[in-house]
């Protein structure tokens, strides 16, 4: 019999740009309107306007009542929560989280990446009356700070160039440099780039096929958690993210 080519899976294109939008609200920085996300997908307004209705509806997206504009939904936490509980990753990591948050006194956080930004999955607060929160859930853009380095080093050229391309000449000449110094090094350090009086440490974690899946951060108020102090725990922090990269 002849064999009858297969056809390819129909998709449809209400979904794919519904998608689309999502993503694009995932990618960038603030909230956005509708012709943000227009120009920034190629779409008419009028059709952008009608996927932001469903997500809305959805929960998928919120819409400030007051500026109009757009950003990801609140059901995106329960999503990521989801995953943490059902992904074997929290039982591998929270350990080391807890160690390392007793050993140094400060605040110890997990972080993945989501498009050009990356949030903090998990955390363990200093118990010090002073320290540095950063908060479950929060986003922060993924070329700034220590654990924002230690992720974006080990990403694809791609993605890199993509983040690259949307800093003026000069910053992106001294990110590149902040890149290649985390490769070589396998770890990043902040002094007060987010923050005044705050610093970090941070280093990245991989799946087993050397995939860069997250990052470990310690951060503090600088006048305790200082350049010399965080030096003095970078070999017990690359054994941590040895240890978790180890065991996943």
């Amino acid at each position: 019999m002849k064999k009858i080519a297969g056809k390819a899976p129909e998709v449809s294109s209400t979904v794919v740009r519904a998608i689309s939008v999502i993503n694009y609200l995932n990618d960038v920085s603030g909230p956005q309107g509708v012709s943000d996300i227009s120009k920034g997908l190629g779409l008419s307004t009028t059709i952008v306007h009608r996927l932001l209705t469903t997500l809305k509806i959805e929960g998928m997206v919120f819409q400030d009542p007051r500026s109009k504009l757009y950003s990801l939904g609140a059901i995106f936490l329960d999503y990521a929560n989801k995953i943490l509980t059902e992904v074997p990753i929290s039982p591998v990591i929270e350990p080391w989280l807890m160690s390392l948050r007793n050993d140094t006194g400060e605040t110890v956080g997990f972080y993945m990446p989501t498009g050009q930004m990356r949030i903090c999955v998990m955390e363990y607060e200093s118990q010090q009356e002073i320290r540095r929160s950063v908060g479950m859930g929060n986003r922060l853009p993924i070329h700034v700070g220590a654990s924002g380095r230690a992720i974006l080093a080990f990403q694809s050229a791609e993605l890199q160039g993509r983040v690259l391309a949307t800093l003026p000449l000069d910053e992106r000449k001294r990110l590149e440099q902040l890149l290649e110094d985390t490769r070589a090094q396998g770890y990043a350090i902040n002094e007060e780039e987010i923050t005044s009086n705050v610093a970090a440490l941070s280093a990245p974690v991989f799946d087993k096929k050397r995939r860069v899946i997250g990052a470990l951060s310690i951060s503090g108020p600088l006048f305790r958690w200082n350049r010399d102090t965080m030096e003095s725990h970078i070999a017990e922090l690359l054994s941590a993210t040895e240890e978790i990269t180890n065991s996943l």
